[in-house]
């Protein structure tokens, strides 16, 4: 059933286009996923759809109700009472940002409209939460339309993607990764067409020299010709030297008249150089000997022991106010029942603290105490999303995602060979955190980073230590009776088994032949992923 159709969308902001669509439609259980860079115009979209803003021309024509939830805006109605328990939302004025998230959730979803649009709705939630909203959007009776920055719920909600880019809007089949497979087909394609391009650009070219060059070598009459003779002559080399300009000039025509192909971005791959670093030698990098964490007089949990190899990724994970910054902040002060190698420079990254100077530029204020050299600084700014223009702005004029990557850079190019690093994808488009964590793999130092990002856990670890109920336990994730990435592989297979259910519920049910054919086309595609699993 048709629930809301999108008629050539468009909205400006002076010059500059925000978003223009095509024609888009959203049928009754889809799962849409808006995905796009900080800046690419999102939020824009989906306001429009959720009739917040008005544009510029086109039009959206909805055909039920639908709730909408925020990025940034609190909840301005109460949830429902069971809701609003189901959600944990308390019953006071004010309220912490993840109170305040699980509020919009729960007075969304309690109103069982027909399209819950939600605009960044994992933002200051847990893994808990996160998961419990997953849950949550997956069982929901209607459509959900999703801005997330979060990989693994994406791909584990979503049965499209709408593209964002440069306003524009594209619509693929599948999950975030099937989209990512998508698009990089589509750049093989770009390569290839690039490629035949510059081929056939160049045998013309060199087609035109020769003729040029056979056009030049005509000679003119010896001097030793009768005037009879260099009259013929001079005919017949003129009518031949005319024949060949023309076929450079057509040539030219030809070159002039292919359709041009820019091309593709190339991505650098990031190799830190070793011999930068100053070594530990010591088998462990950090230990933990009996610690004890507290904040606020309160002892969030005591007794944790065990111990962080060097050039181990320690992920740190727990629910809000588990205590792992203060933890993290620990290990920074090489506080009581902290052991930390003697050679390990500790480089510490966390929200609050920048460390940036506002009127310097990005690469000034990253090379500034840098042991890399330009070009390789330049290389992973590069890679974080910073072109060559970009990195002389200042840092007084950056977003809150350039000012996060500066910030990050400034640590990991910085003379350390120990991160401590605190939610370092927040505020990070899904580009910008695939890009970070492909820097911070190949980082050839020693990691521990406080994330409730599923997919760079499951990305970078090699340790995880999680809090939880009091108590901390510290495990390389390979231990126990399953691996990591095989209770990942179990709850994407759940995941799968819940979707196909769903979807055999619907066809029972659905009368419209044109939606029957699109769930039974979705339906074969979650087979065959099921089959290649």
């Amino acid at each position: 059933m048709l629930l809301l159709r999108v008629n050539e969308l468009e909205k400006y902001y002076g010059n500059r286009t925000v978003v223009k669509t095509g024609d888009l439609a959203v049928y009754d259980n889809d799962r849409i996923g808006i995905v796009g860079r900080n800046g690419e115009g999102k939020s824009t979209l989906m306001k429009m759809l959720a009739g917040e803003l008005e544009p510029d021309s086109g039009s959206v024509e909805l055909l039920g109700d639908l709730a909408y939830i925020p990025q940034l805006e609190d909840a301005s109605d109460t949830p429902d009472p069971e809701w609003g328990s189901k959600w944990h939302v308390p019953d006071q004025q004010m309220m912490s940002g993840g109170e305040e998230t699980r509020k919009k959730i729960a007075d969304a979803l309690s109103s069982h409209a027909c399209i819950v649009a939600a605009d960044e709705p994992a933002s200051h939630l847990d893994l808990e939460g996160i998961e419990k909203l997953e849950n949550e959007l997956l069982s929901y009776k209607g459509a959900v339309l999703l801005i997330a920055h979060d990989r693994e719920l994406l791909d584990r909600v979503c049965t499209r993607i709408w593209e964002v880019e440069a306003g524009r809007v594209t619509d693929f089949e599948g999950n975030y990764s099937e989209y990512v497979k998508q698009r990089e087909h589509r750049t093989e394609r770009e390569w290839f067409e690039y490629e035949q391009y510059e081929k056939e650009k160049r045998r013309l070219e060199k087609a035109k020299v020769e003729r040029s060059q056979q056009s030049a070598s005509i000679r003119k009459a010896p001097r030793r010709m009768g005037n009879s003779e260099a009259r013929l002559h001079k005919r017949s080399s003129g009518t031949q030297k005319a024949k060949l300009d023309k076929g450079a000039k057509a040539i030219q025509s030809r070159i002039e008249q292919l359709e041009k192909k820019e091309k593709p971005r190339t991505v650098s791959k990031i190799v830190f150089d070793v011999q930068k670093f100053a070594p530990i030698y010591s088998r462990t990098a950090v230990s933990f000997e009996g610690t004890r964490v507290s904040a606020g007089g309160r002892e969030l949990f005591c007794g944790l022991r065990g111990e962080v190899k060097t050039g181990a990724r320690l992920a740190i994970t727990g629910a809000n106010g588990a205590g792992k910054t203060t933890l993290l902040h620990m290990v920074a002060d090489r506080a009581d029942g902290i052991c930390v190698a003697a050679p390990a420079r500790l480089g510490l990254f966390y929200q609050q603290l920048e460390d940036l100077d506002e009127k310097r530029s990005i690469f000034e204020n990253v090379s500034e105490e840098s042991r890399f050299d330009e070009t390789f600084i330049r290389t992973v700014l590069a890679r974080l999303g910073f072109d060559r223009d970009a990195i002389e702005r200042p840092v007084t004029v950056l977003s809150g995602g350039e000012r996060v990557k500066t910030a990050l850079a400034r640590v990991f190019l910085g003379n350390f060979n120990v991160l401590l690093l605190d939610e370092p994808t927040n505020f990070l488009d899904l580009m910008s955190k695939e890009a970070l964590g492909e820097v911070l793999d190949a980082y050839p130092g020693t990691i521990l980073f406080v994330s409730h990002d599923r997919y760079l856990i499951r990305q970078l670890a090699t340790d995880r230590l999680e809090i939880k109920g009091g108590s901390a336990v510290l495990r390389s994730v390979d231990a126990g009776t399953r691996t990591w990435k095989e209770e990942t592989e179990q709850m994407d297979a759940l995941t799968l088994d819940l979707k196909l259910s769903e979807i055999t519920g619907r066809l029972a049910v659905v009368e419209d032949e044109g939606e029957k054919d699109k769930l039974e086309a979705e339906y074969r595609r979650l087979i065959e992923k099921k089959r290649q699993k």
